[in-house]
């Protein structure tokens, strides 16, 4: 699981990242062929409300090969958050569990 922060991003602009997850027990990338979710969360610290929701199953996130999870929120979505830092949480589903990947805070500006 990562933990820390991200890059920031701006309410102004597109904002895309790409993620790569790797194994732990082989130092590869990671099969993603059985993730039936992945969601990605921006929680306000202070109110504890979900202010961005994405999600695999909306199209927001994909998964274009193995270990690499992508995501884009144009513009407008963006301009609706407030400038401020943000918890960050992406979980991936499987038909058993649900595992957290990244725990972190990501700076939105202005």
């Amino acid at each position: 699981m990562y933990t820390g922060s991200l890059p920031s991003a701006s309410i102004y602009g597109t904002w895309s990242e790409n993620v790569e997850i790797w194994s732990v027990d082989d130092d590869t990338l990671m099969d993603l062929s059985s993730v039936t979710e992945a969601t990605l969360l921006l929680r306000d610290p202070v109110t504890g409300v979900d202010e961005l929701t994405l999600t695999m199953s909306d199209g927001d996130i994909v998964s274009p090969s193995d270990g690499i999870l992508q995501w884009r929120v144009e513009q407008p979505a963006m301009a609706t958050l407030n400038s401020k830092t943000y918890m960050v949480i992406m979980t991936l589903e499987d038909a058993d569990d649900t595992v957290p990947i990244i725990q972190g805070s990501i700076s939105i500006v202005g």
